[in-house]
């Protein structure tokens, strides 16, 4: 009896000391949001997916809708950070006449700024961690049929490699879609 009181008591010891020794992770699950969506597509990399859409509004205004899934513990630096870095998010539409963004870019969830001691950052900065939607409203300038090249753009972390991925809006017949560009 003895034995098997000493056997008990050693698996207790060690499975109370294994359990003290795992550091608690707080895992965080925002859910995508699902506009009314007219069309889209979706860019797919081992640490990041990237859904492109357009969303119209009641009032027949459009909105681009960007939303990253991230993998594998990637983060990027959102737009809302104060310094400026080379690899923050970015969108871009150039120079057209026809369509142009509205306002500022929507961010949900909202990055938070925090402290990074990173040489290459050194000081606060606002890192995506967690999936993100971004919108940002489009200013229609033009009533006849068009097509605009746009892109987004992000240094995507951990493994520090920049990422540029363009995409086009075309509106034909009244009706605006988003692709990925064949060439």
């Amino acid at each position: 009896m003895n034995k098997l009181t000493t056997i008990a008591l050693v698996l207790l010891v060690i499975t109370y000391s294994t359990s003290q020794q795992q550091p608690e992770e707080t895992l965080v699950t925002v859910k995508m949001e699902n506009p009314e969506i007219t069309n889209g597509f979706t860019v797919t990399d081992d640490d990041y997916t990237v859904h492109f859409d357009i969303e119209n509004t009641k009032e027949q205004e459009a909105t681009l809708v960007i939303s990253i899934e991230l993998h594998n513990g990637s983060h990027y630096i959102s737009p809302n950070a104060k310094r400026d870095f080379s690899g923050k998010f970015y969108m871009d539409l150039g120079s057209d006449t026809d369509l142009s963004f509205e306002g500022n870019v929507v961010e949900t969830p909202r990055s938070v700024e925090e402290f990074d001691p990173h040489p290459f950052t050194n000081g606060l900065v606002n890192w995506v961690r967690i999936n993100t939607t971004y919108k940002q409203p489009l200013l229609l300038k033009s009533k006849g049929d068009f097509e605009v090249f746009g892109k987004i753009q992000f240094t995507i972390e951990p493994r520090c490699t920049f990422e540029e991925i363009p995409f086009s809006i075309s509106y034909q017949n009244g009706e605006m879609k988003i692709t990925l560009p064949k060439c």
